[in-house]
């Protein structure tokens, strides 16, 4: 094999582990927000009618997370990772004027896996994909920009 080949094969491996590193090297936003509230989140747990329409817990069981909250006027909104399942991700979103809420439960990477709306006291109800949408797709734009941000507390 001639030494240009050889040299040609070696970048291309080598282009291939950097490019592999530097992938790994980035963290997604649900990881940095798993690891904040897992590290310093505050302790709550997941309404048990909620956990049963998520699919997270039989009937009549609540979840324990561990949680981040934020809050802006009368929009409260939580991050909350399962402390037995760190892979079970619930994003809660509150308007406490309305007393409306609206729940998602991610997956890998921080896709939606489920959605569910209801107002305080009322049974949920599951939305539909392009329901939860535009709500959802807000919340990643909220919650991304603040695990970039790296400042959340975790509960006000």
């Amino acid at each position: 094999m001639s030494a240009a080949i050889m040299l040609r094969s070696f970048a291309a491996v080598l282009g291939c582990v950097l490019g592999v590193a530097a992938a790994r090297a980035e963290t997604p936003w649900t990881a940095t927000l798993t690891q904040q509230a897992l590290t310093a989140g505050y302790p709550a747990t997941l309404p048990p009618n909620v956990s049963l329409v998520l699919g997270l817990a039989p009937g009549g069981k609540s979840v324990p997370v561990k949680q981040l909250v934020t809050r802006a006027e009368q929009k409260v909104r939580t991050f909350n990772v399962s402390v037995a399942h760190h892979r079970d991700l619930v994003i809660f979103s509150v308007d406490e004027g309305t007393q409306a809420t609206v729940a998602y439960l991610l997956g890998p990477g921080g896709k939606l896996r489920k959605a569910i709306s209801y107002q305080i006291g009322a049974e949920p109800r599951r939305l539909s994909a392009t329901e939860a949408r535009a709500g959802f797709a807000a919340e990643v734009r909220y919650w991304s920009s603040r695990a970039h941000e790296g400042v959340l507390s975790p509960a006000h």
